[in-house]
């Protein structure tokens, strides 16, 4: 994360040539998304020491756990995570009683109500518009990275 403009007006650091900021600390309990769009939640971190330059953030899955330099995004609410493309999974309820799920593409993040505060929803493609959804009934996530690396391209066999 770079400092916005008032944040460099102070910061002596980074005009040093500093490589972070504590403004971009991640910390135990934190999400995090890395380059290959995997996103989990950090359980420990290991410093740097004679054997690794960079702090590596541990997480239950092994694909997620990075290093800094692989880390995308982090915050501490994971909706703060999902990126416009990827595939999400929600909730709904039909008339049984029962839930069903649906699959849809974000299309729209950080959504916000008229005063500017944030509502927890996010934009899925509908028929003819984008529909908003609370992040509560969002039961899966597939980052678009993820989707990318494990597609199969159909079209290659029918030319």
């Amino acid at each position: 994360m770079k400092c916005t403009d008032k944040e460099w007006m102070h910061c002596r650091v980074e005009k040093m040539g500093c490589s972070g900021c504590y403004y971009d600390e991640i910390k135990i309990g934190e999400w995090i998304r890395n380059k290959d769009g995997y996103i989990d939640k950090v359980k420990k971190i290991i410093h740097p020491d004679e054997y690794i330059e960079e702090n590596y953030y541990c997480c239950k899955s092994t694909m997620a756990s990075s290093y800094r330099s692989q880390i995308v995004k982090h915050s501490e609410s994971l909706i703060d995570l999902i990126e416009i493309g990827d595939i999400v999974e929600r909730v709904i309820e039909v008339l049984s009683g029962e839930d069903d799920t649906e699959k849809f593409e974000v299309v729209a993040t950080g959504v916000k109500d008229i005063k500017g505060n944030n509502t927890n929803e996010i934009g899925i493609s509908g028929e003819n518009e984008i529909n908003f959804i609370p992040f509560k009934s969002v039961k899966k996530i597939l980052t678009k990275e993820q989707f990318e690396e494990n597609c199969f391209d159909v079209g290659d066999y029918y030319e």
